[in-house]
């Protein structure tokens, strides 16, 4: 009899060891999806350039140091609260101004101010994976740094970077319908830009140094690519010319300038057809010589819309100025 009790009390242990494991086991997995659930709800962990970062869920506080995260907030309704405007609030295109209203100057977009940038208590931070590389720690100490690609981005990887900063300012849907607003527009515009668009053509910023062509891997170059322009640096080899700033820019001589001898010129000045830079290019005997000169086929353009935004909302303005250029081509051509 004794026996059997001993057998029950055994057989009674073990059943309650077994029910209590259960239970931490039912507990533990409860912990990891109360886990799981606080991480959805309470922020987002964004894979970016310099690794992945946690953000606070729909961040209030935002600095971006370049204008092309600039152009990103201003398209998801977003207002940074500190901005590298490299001190010149009129470098942001006014249609992007007028979204974004007040904010603070952080210092040049090659250079920002940490201490500004920590002064203005930001939630998130935005910097370039180019330019800023070397502050990445820096800025991580001050809030979360997401690092993407704007100096040297391509209309493509800009197009990415948008998404990734929807995604981390929580405005995804936001995102996603303004890039298919995006798509229709840059679809109209393309249909109304009716200039031949086979004349090989070079798009340039004009600078104290000479010409800075954008070729292919650029924003400028593959925005262009994209609305069915002929670039004229493919029938060139490019590998040996200097690069501007390390970036995919190339520095052209009269020499090289002579060898492309594009069909078409887009030209981005800061000082419009008055620019002294642009005036001294004029004045070289290669410049004259040009097919596109010869054919009155040089457009002298902002650089600030067509160089340093490189955004969706710039983008469509290149499209849409493009589209007026046409259609005054087009009125000339009429009236000879």
């Amino acid at each position: 009899m004794k026996h059997s009790y001993k057998i029950m009390a055994i057989l009674f242990l073990t059943l309650t060891v077994v029910m209590l494991s259960a239970c931490g086991s039912v507990s533990d997995k409860g912990s990891d999806k109360s886990s799981k659930g606080e991480d959805n709800k309470d922020g987002v962990t964004i894979k970016h350039d310099g690794g992945e970062t946690k953000i606070a869920k729909d961040p209030k506080r935002v600095v971006a140091l370049e204008f092309s995260f600039v152009d990103a907030l201003a398209a998801l309704d977003v207002k940074p609260v500190g901005v590298a405007d490299d001190g010149k609030k009129d470098r942001i295109l006014e249609p992007i101004r007028k979204k974004i209203g007040d904010y603070k100057s952080v210092g040049a977009r090659k250079q920002p101010n940490l201490e500004e940038i920590s002064n203005q208590k930001p939630d998130v931070i935005i910097a370039d994976s180019n330019r800023h590389k070397g502050i990445q720690k820096d800025l991580e100490k001050i809030a979360p740094t997401i690092m993407l690609p704007s100096f040297d981005s391509d209309y493509k990887d800009n197009l990415e970077a948008f998404k990734t900063i929807a995604k981390a300012v929580g405005k995804e849907d936001k995102g996603k319908d303004r890039l298919k607003e995006h798509n229709e527009l840059m679809d109209k515009y393309s249909n109304e830009i009716t200039m031949d668009k086979s004349q090989p053509v070079l798009a340039s910023v004009v600078a104290k140094s000479g010409l800075l062509a954008h070729p292919e891997n650029t924003y400028v170059g593959e925005l262009l690519k994209e609305l069915g322009f002929d670039n004229a640096l493919n029938k060139t080899k490019t590998d040996n010319l200097s690069k501007y700033l390390k970036g995919p820019y190339l520095q052209l001589n009269a020499e090289v300038l002579s060898d492309i001898n594009p069909g078409r010129m887009f030209i981005m000045a800061d000082k419009g057809e008055n620019d002294p830079n642009l005036k001294k290019q004029e004045e070289d005997p290669v410049w004259q010589d040009l097919d596109a000169v010869k054919n009155n086929r040089v457009s002298v353009v902002d650089r600030n819309t067509w160089a340093r935004a490189r955004g969706i909302i710039s983008s469509e303005e290149i499209a849409k100025q493009l589209a007026e250029i046409s259609k005054n081509e087009q009125k000339d051509s009429q009236q000879k």
